[in-house]
C-alpha cells in the first residue's frame, strides 16, 4: 500500500522556485533542495522526476504568476502608451532582487533544462505580443506616428524589460531605471 502525501506539492514548487530563482540551476543543489523544500529525494523524484523536473515547475508557477501581472497591465482598455509606462515601471529592484526568474532562465540556457528555455521563449513571445498589441493601441490613437514599425518597437520593448532585469542584478538603481524609461517613451512619442 503506498503511503499517503505528508506534503503540499503547491507549498514544494513555491520553495523551490525560491531556491532556484536566487541560487539558479546549478547552484541549488539537490541537498539544499531537499533541505530548503522539506521533501525528501525519494519524494522529489517521484513527485516530479528530479531536479530539472521540479525546475520545470517551479518555472510554470513563476510564468503563470508573470504573465498574469503582464495580462492584467497590457490589456487595459484603451490599449497605448499608458500601459506601457505602467508594466514598465511597475518593475521595483530593492535589496533582495534576484532578477526576472524567467530572464534568468533564459541567461542560464545550457544549464538549464531545455524544456525550460522553451517555455521562458514561449512566455517572452506572449509579452512582446502583449507590447505590440499596445504600440498599435497607440499608433491608432495618435500617440505614436501611425507609420512606425510597431513589430520592431515590440521587439525593442520586449528588450529593454528584459535589460531592465538584468541591470537591476547588476545593481541599477530604481531611479537609474526611471530615467531610461522616460527617454524610451519620449522616443516613442516623438
Amino acid at each position: 500500500m503506498a503511503r499517503p502525501k505528508t506534503y503540499q506539492r503547491d507549498e514544494v514548487v513555491d520553495r523551490a522556485m525560491e531556491l532556484f530563482w536566487r541560487l539558479g540551476y546549478e547552484g541549488a543543489h539537490l541537498a539544499a533542495l531537499v533541505e530548503h523544500t522539506g521533501l525528501n529525494r525519494f519524494s522529489l523524484y517521484k513527485e516530479f522526476g528530479g531536479k530539472a523536473g521540479l525546475y520545470e515547475a517551479a518555472l510554470e508557477r513563476f510564468l503563470g504568476y508573470l504573465l498574469e501581472q503582464y495580462r492584467s497591465v497590457l490589456t487595459r482598455q484603451p490599449l497605448g502608451l499608458e500601459n506601457i509606462e505602467a508594466v514598465l515601471r511597475s518593475l521595483q529592484y530593492g535589496s533582495e532582487y534576484y532578477g526576472c526568474f524567467m530572464i534568468n532562465t533564459l541567461t542560464q540556457k545550457d544549464t538549464v533544462p531545455a524544456e525550460a528555455v522553451a517555455r521562458a521563449l514561449v512566455a517572452s513571445e506572449e509579452i512582446e505580443a502583449l507590447y505590440v498589441g499596445n504600440l498599435a493601441g497607440a499608433a491608432s490613437r495618435g500617440q505614436i506616428p501611425a507609420n512606425s514599425n510597431i513589430a520592431g518597437l515590440g521587439k525593442m520593448l520586449q528588450a529593454l524589460d528584459q535589460g531592465l532585469h538584468i541591470q537591476g542584478l547588476a545593481g541599477a538603481t530604481d531611479a537609474q531605471k526611471d530615467r531610461v524609461i522616460t527617454a524610451v517613451l519620449a522616443m516613442l512619442s516623438a
